[in-house]
C-alpha cells in the first residue's frame, strides 16, 4: 500500500508539472489584429473570442467592409493610452498565451464581442447575443465566421484540436487504473 501511495503521489506531481504556467502580464499593448496583442514581447491571444482576420471583408457587394481592419482598429482604441493587464493560462497552437485582458477595469475580450468586433468562441455568449440583437459590428450584415474564412482563404484554422499529450494520457490511464483498483479495496 505504501508503495502504491508514493507511486500515486509521484504520478500526480508529474501530472501537475504538465500544466502551462499562469501568466500575468501588464504594460503597453501593441495590437496585431482583433484578437491578438503583444505585451513585453509576449504574443497574447484573447481567450474566448474570435475576431475577423485582417484581410477579411464583411457585408455584400457593393458595400463590403474590411471587418478585419475595423476589428483591429476597435481593439487599438480600447487599449490606447492605458496599461493593459492580461491574466491567463495555457497557449494556443501558435504558442501565444491565452488570456483575458483588461484596459483599466474594462474586460477587453468581452467588449470586443459586445460591440460586434468578434464572435464568442467558448465564452461571452451573452455578449454575442447582445451584439446580434443590436445589429452592431459584424452583425450589421452577412459575414463568414473567422474560422470559416480562414478555412477557405488560407487553409489554416486556429481551432484545430490540440496536440495530444501522450505522457499525460498515459499518466491519466495509470491513475484511473490505480483508483479503480483501490476503489475495490475501500
Amino acid at each position: 500500500m505504501t508503495l502504491i501511495f508514493f507511486g500515486l503521489v509521484a504520478l500526480l506531481i508529474a501530472r501537475i508539472d504538465q500544466r502551462s504556467p499562469a501568466i500575468d502580464l501588464s504594460g503597453n499593448a501593441y495590437v496585431i489584429d482583433g484578437d491578438t496583442l503583444i505585451i513585453s514581447k509576449q504574443h497574447i491571444r484573447l481567450k474566448g473570442i474570435d475576431a475577423p482576420e485582417l484581410d477579411q471583408t464583411c457585408g455584400r457587394q457593393p458595400s463590403l467592409r474590411n471587418c478585419g481592419q475595423i476589428a483591429r482598429q476597435a481593439l487599438q482604441k480600447l487599449v490606447a493610452r492605458t496599461d493593459v493587464r492580461c491574466e491567463g493560462q495555457g497557449r494556443d497552437k501558435f504558442d501565444r498565451f491565452l488570456a483575458t485582458c483588461f484596459a483599466g477595469q474594462i474586460n477587453v475580450n468581452r467588449i470586443m464581442v459586445e460591440t460586434g468586433q468578434a464572435i464568442a468562441y467558448g465564452d461571452y455568449r451573452d455578449a454575442e447575443l447582445l451584439a446580434r440583437g443590436r445589429r452592431v459590428g459584424i452583425w450589421v450584415d452577412a459575414f463568414e465566421t473567422p474560422q470559416d474564412w480562414r478555412r477557405t482563404h488560407d487553409g489554416v484554422t486556429e481551432t484545430s484540436p490540440p496536440e495530444r499529450n501522450v505522457v499525460a494520457e498515459a499518466i491519466d490511464t495509470v491513475i484511473a487504473w490505480v483508483v479503480g483498483l483501490l476503489g475495490g479495496i475501500w
